[in-house]
């Protein structure tokens, strides 16, 4: 991994996964840029304290006016980004019939996981191209979720908009092959986390686990250090060229994914549309 990561941008460094994402790829000594939305800015700035060297941009990716001008003033700065990290999100449970969210609720959802991030790995898919095809590898992480393949009735926003950024990672992989770039110089990574303990659920956690029929009987977290110990670890098992591998799953994550590749992947290599 280290031979393939060199400056990392990781979108969604504001707490969470992205935060830890952050801190431990500084300590495997990797240059990083975080970004956070403004209410992230005191986080941010205490993760530049803590992190020597790191860079933060406060950059709400809500605001899809400004985001081509955020990556454009990213690469004048850093010219020889090598990888884009795109972890950004937000979750809402509301129920349809019950009592719907309103209409700005849903958009403001649907466009942090869905439209920036499908916006942002465009943004910067030609210079990572360029890049690798100059000689230096380069990498585009998109983080799905478990919830992409395994939709259940809490998050009627949250789980078709990781559903898109699934599908979305393969088909951008499949047109990256048509490109003739070698497979082992630019990686477009689906990241595929299971259920974890982060703020990302915080304000409905208990709602969700009284549906379950109480905390004792729902589905419980994995604990955020677990997780990015058992995300580097398979960050590490990449294929034989050295490229990682296309879907990064932990514990559900995983199981999922590979499912995936067992059934669907499987029918669209059959149809030709795929290797």
């Amino acid at each position: 991994m280290s031979a393939r990561i060199n400056t990392i941008l990781i979108i969604g460094a504001g707490g969470g996964i992205g935060e830890a994402l952050a801190r431990r790829f500084h300590s495997l000594g990797k240059k990083i840029i975080a970004t956070g939305r403004e209410q992230d800015r005191e986080k941010l700035t205490q993760l530049a304290r803590d992190l020597p060297g790191l860079q933060f941009r406060v950059w709400d990716l809500t605001h899809l006016e400004t985001l081509q001008t955020e990556v454009r003033g990213i690469l004048t700065d850093f010219p020889k980004l090598d990888s884009v990290f795109i972890n950004a999100g937000i979750q809402t449970y509301y129920d349809i019939f019950q009592q719907p969210a309103d209409d700005q609720t849903v958009i403001r959802e649907l466009t942090t996981n869905l439209t920036a991030p499908i916006l942002v790995a465009q943004a910067f898919a030609s210079h990572l191209l360029s890049l690798a095809q100059s000689g230096i590898k380069t990498n585009l992480f998109l983080t799905s979720s478990s919830l992409a393949y395994f939709p259940v009735p809490f998050y009627p926003a949250y789980c078709p908009a990781k559903a898109g950024i699934a599908a979305f990672a393969k088909i951008m992989r499949m047109q990256l092959e048509a490109t003739g770039c070698k497979k082992d110089m630019m990686n477009v990574v689906e990241v595929v986390p299971p259920y974890v303990d982060t703020p990302l659920n915080a304000a409905h956690r208990d709602k969700t686990d009284e549906l379950q029929g109480g905390k004792d009987k729902a589905v419980q977290p994995m604990p955020l250090g677990e997780y990015v110990d058992k995300f580097f670890a398979e960050l590490e098992q990449t294929k034989e060229d050295g490229s990682f591998r296309d879907e990064i799953g932990v514990g559900f994550g995983a199981q999922l994914a590979a499912l995936w590749r067992k059934g669907y992947r499987k029918a669209l290599s059959e149809s030709g549309m795929a290797e």
